[in-house]
């Protein structure tokens, strides 16, 4: 998965403003080897180790990204103080093994962004490219 350096920055930004809670939302895209939008979403339990979006805002701005003629490609959060790797939780939680898990970890400066597949609960680390031609 690519990103423009200009996106990156947003996700980054999002989880500097929401620091020291987590930060969430979704990344989109036409194509899905290409993010070409951000989409914050506000965590609406102020947790400093996990993220809750309710239904109905997820279902409003999936609504949204598809108005677009895109997709969600990708669900980003945060961890202000762990190391971007998938907690269980996270391998619980995770609603679609076609939506690719993006984490952002604070704990060191300049924060670290992985990106995973997630299937049957276990993860594998995928590709997420920062593209300053895209």
């Amino acid at each position: 998965m690519k990103i423009s350096p200009t996106l990156y920055q947003q996700i980054i930004s999002h989880g500097v403003q929401e620091h020291p809670h987590e930060a969430c939302g979704l990344v989109a895209g036409a194509k899905a080897s290409r993010v070409e939008s951000v989409w914050p979403l506000a965590n609406e339990q102020k947790y400093r180790n996990r993220y809750f979006i309710s239904k109905k805002v997820v279902e409003s701005t999936i609504k949204k990204v598809n108005e677009q003629g895109q997709k969600v490609l990708g669900i980003y959060h945060s961890h202000p103080t762990t190391a971007p790797i998938p907690s269980s939780r996270d391998l619980w939680y995770h609603p679609d093994e076609q939506v690719k898990m993006i984490i952002i970890s604070f704990k060191t400066h300049p924060p670290v962004l992985k990106c995973y597949t997630i299937h049957s609960h276990t993860y594998d680390e995928h590709p997420f490219l920062i593209d300053p031609s895209h």
